[in-house]
């Protein structure tokens, strides 16, 4: 048996390494990587039980790195611990792992206790998922609120300061289909329309992007990602005549 543990932090690797040789010392050998590329190549290498990632790190982030280990090695735990339980990258994780897969997502925040039930459960062949992330995932999955790729497509969009024409161009849609998921990204997050009376003060694009800020829903890395694609032309459908 072997486990990976992947992160940038020298002290958070020892501590997660210490933690797990005095609780699951059967599971042994533990060896540690500095960044998500180097993880996944020492875990295609070694075929490790389990891989711990840290969710933010140098040249592949822990959930790219989980996406690319998952593919070549399904039968592998996988436990994400992150700073962070914002809903974009609860919305990355659900997306790139396999419904079979056994994984878990744990604050760092969590006690000691909490991280060896997860590590244990995982190795058991289950699933664990952080308190605190918990509701997160119910509104992912609540189609009242969650948002559609469409509609979050539009959300960066505006967040990253296109116009509807850009938007429009770069997406490969009409301006009318660009303002109808606006229209719809503003209803998810309860945002009065224009033709509604009350808070008309706010501008609906603005208060989007702030409610979206403050919801988890974007943050910088995942801005800088789509910005990316949008202008490599690596998003958007078939043109419409």
């Amino acid at each position: 048996m072997t486990i990976l543990i992947a992160d940038d932090e020298e002290r958070d690797r020892s501590w997660l390494k210490d933690l797990l040789v005095k609780n699951v010392p059967e599971e042994g050998p533990i060896h540690e990587a500095s960044d998500g590329q180097a993880a996944v190549e020492m875990a295609v290498k070694l075929k490790p039980k389990l891989v711990c990632l840290d969710i933010k790190m140098p040249h592949l982030s822990g959930i790219k790195a989980a996406e690319q280990i998952l593919a070549e090695l399904p039968r592998t735990g996988v436990i994400i611990l992150s700073n962070f339980s914002d809903e974009v990258y609860v919305r990355q994780l659900w997306k790139v792992v396999p419904g079979d897969s056994v994984f878990g997502y744990v604050l760092k925040s969590a006690s000691n206790e909490q991280v060896v039930e997860a590590v244990r459960a995982i190795l058991s062949g289950d699933c664990w998922i952080h308190p605190g992330i918990s509701r997160v995932i119910q509104r992912t999955q609540n189609r009242a609120t969650s948002l559609t790729a469409a509609e979050f497509e539009a959300l960066v969009c505006i967040a990253l300061g296109l116009t509807d024409s850009s938007i429009a161009r770069r997406l490969y849609l009409t301006e009318k289909a660009v303002q109808s998921r606006l229209k719809s990204l503003y209803s998810k997050l309860a945002i009065p329309g224009r033709g509604e009376q009350q808070d008309t003060e706010y501008n609906q694009r603005c208060r989007a992007v702030y409610l979206s800020y403050r919801r988890g829903l974007i943050n910088q890395s995942e801005l800088d990602d789509w910005e990316q694609k949008l202008f490599d032309g690596k998003v958007g459908g078939e043109k419409q005549q």
